[in-house]
């Protein structure tokens, strides 16, 4: 008997073994099928192009002529343009000064199309808005001056402070841009509250 239960143990034993061999080579033959796990994609870079624009370190006034009168307040982001424009002391002064005989900003802030900017001018600082209006009504004499100036935008301070003294306006090294290219431009403004005086200097500032 007791041989019979050792014989009956043995067997046992060899039957779990042979089972415990054959599900291992279940399990590694399974393996062997599985599929390599893919490498994952590299994604490409974002890129971002990014140019630096050097700000002047004075901020600029800008004024839309015309039917751009209505981008009044919004002009700043113009500000870096100006460095274009060469300094008016390396610019033969030889432009006679021209008196304004008629005065035009009044009549295109009254313009159906200047409603916001005109809204935006009745917000500014007292200061702010002659600078804006003689800035307006600079671009629009030099345009009736010279039919071919489209004036784009003017820069009261572009390469020199500007000196205001009550309604009185002085500026000597603005800039303005007519069709791609800067100009010098000298002008005396009085407004109170219209424009009354104007004289006007300009020369090319490329």
């Amino acid at each position: 008997m007791h041989a019979a239960g050792q014989r009956r143990h043995g067997a046992t034993i060899w039957c779990s073994l042979a089972l415990a061999i054959v599900l291992h080579a279940i399990v590694i033959l399974a393996l062997c099928f599985v599929p390599e796990p893919e490498a994952p994609i590299p994604f490409p870079e974002e890129s971002v192009a990014v140019e630096i624009v050097k700000l002047p370190t004075v901020a600029a006034e800008t004024t839309k002529p015309r039917s751009g009168a209505s981008h009044v307040g919004e002009a700043v982001a113009q500000e870096a343009a100006p460095e274009r424009a060469v300094p008016a002391a390396t610019l033969p002064d030889v432009q006679p000064a021209i008196q304004a005989k008629r005065f035009f900003s009044a009549a295109i802030l009254a313009d159906p199309r200047s409603k916001q900017a005109l809204k935006g001018l009745s917000q500014l600082a007292a200061d702010e808005r002659i600078v804006q209006i003689c800035n307006l009504e600079a671009m629009e004499q030099v345009h009736r001056w010279r039919v071919d100036f489209k004036p784009d935008f003017l820069v009261a301070y572009a390469m020199a402070d500007i000196r205001l003294v009550g309604t009185n306006l002085r500026a000597d090294g603005a800039a303005f841009c007519s069709n791609d290219r800067w100009y010098n431009i000298k002008f005396d403004c009085e407004a109170a509250p219209d424009i009354k005086r104007r004289r006007v200097r300009i020369s090319d500032g490329r």
